[in-house]
């Protein structure tokens, strides 16, 4: 029997891709890079900010001497985004009553996602599911981004659950690998990627409304 969960965030508890993905095309722009949708969630869903860039410049021949130009716009342009419309990430229907229900039968319920600490707690309040976790761990706070482990062997320690007993919630390919090398089980719900991307490592999840049933059997 499971007693913990950890949750990603972006793309598993709310739907925030479109916000992020105005963000980064509006930067890419003004460097005569057209970045697509399909671009966007193939290579940076579940990928920290910082090796994204590095992704796309790589693909579209931009000098790494660039790198602290382009971040730093990209800094700039989340900053005026999110003072605009970071109140219209809203989390994904049947999250909230998943959320209850997990809690008031016992589990511990961390998040654990690459952005960073302030900005998941900023997006947890607005929706008014902060009340719900017990631990939260943003991508500010570890070394080394998924698929490495590191983010959710930290939100496990924090938890001070054995990883037999924890489970991970993910959206992304990056994530179900860094579960997979974290030694936890992995259920994936299919809001960004296609089926056929996720690793078979995981199970799928069609709708959230199905997670507290599936976790309550694990």
């Amino acid at each position: 029997m499971k007693k913990a969960v950890i949750f990603d965030l972006d793309g598993t508890l709310v739907n925030s891709i479109p916000f992020h993905f105005k963000i980064h095309k509006a930067v890419f722009e003004e460097y005569g890079v057209n970045l697509t949708k399909q671009f966007f969630e193939e290579k940076c869903n579940g990928a920290s900010p910082r090796d994204f860039y590095k992704t796309i410049m790589k693909y579209n021949n931009i000098p790494d001497r660039e790198f602290d130009n382009l971040f730093n716009k990209n800094l700039k342009t989340r900053d005026k985004h999110q003072k605009k419309h970071l109140h219209e990430i809203k989390v994904f229907p049947g999250v909230k009553s998943t959320l209850k229900k997990l809690k008031n039968s016992g589990y511990k319920i961390a998040v654990a996602s690459s952005s960073s600490h302030k900005y998941v707690n900023t997006i947890l309040k607005n929706n008014n599911i902060t009340h719900y976790f017990d631990h939260i761990v943003g991508g500010d706070e570890v070394t080394k981004t998924k698929p490495d482990p590191h983010i959710f062997l930290l939100a496990r320690k924090e938890l001070n659950i054995p990883k037999p007993y924890c489970v991970v919630v993910e959206d992304a390919k990056n994530g179900v690998l860094a579960a997979k090398n974290a030694k936890m089980d992995c259920l994936c719900l299919l809001t960004s990627e296609r089926k056929e991307d996720i690793p078979k490592y995981a199970t799928i999840v069609p709708k959230h409304s199905q997670l507290f049933n599936l976790i309550s059997e694990m």
